[in-house]
């Protein structure tokens, strides 16, 4: 498997972030920082990556998407905000070949 290069001003963003705004300790929040950090980076390299996040209603989602560069030019309809301000992970569900979403700070684990 190739290394993944990560942002660690991204990570530490959104240590902080998680931190202060949903009052998360620090070794969690920086946790999940770290894995919002490397399932991005494996999407974007073009993996079809699994991954499980808690839902707003308590249930465990498990998740199969991309952020593979041609999927993401495909899908792209509008010119709104990003997810990105509104504390959301955007990505493309390989089960439904839409965008889907989830509260960044709601991650779980990257399962393979």
């Amino acid at each position: 498997m190739k290394a993944i290069k990560v942002n660690h001003n991204e990570i530490i963003n959104n240590t902080v972030k998680f931190a202060v705004k949903e009052g998360m300790e620090i070794m969690t929040s920086l946790s999940k920082s770290l894995l919002i950090e490397t399932l991005k980076k494996r999407m974007m390299n073009g993996e079809v990556v699994r991954f499980c996040f808690l839902k707003v209603d308590n249930t465990i989602r498990f998740a199969t998407g991309t952020l593979e560069p041609n999927s993401v030019n495909f899908n792209v309809n509008g010119c709104g905000l990003p997810k990105k301000f509104f504390n959301q992970f955007a990505y493309i569900d390989c089960q439904k070949l839409q965008w889907r979403s989830f509260r960044m700070d709601r991650i779980i684990g990257i399962i393979d």
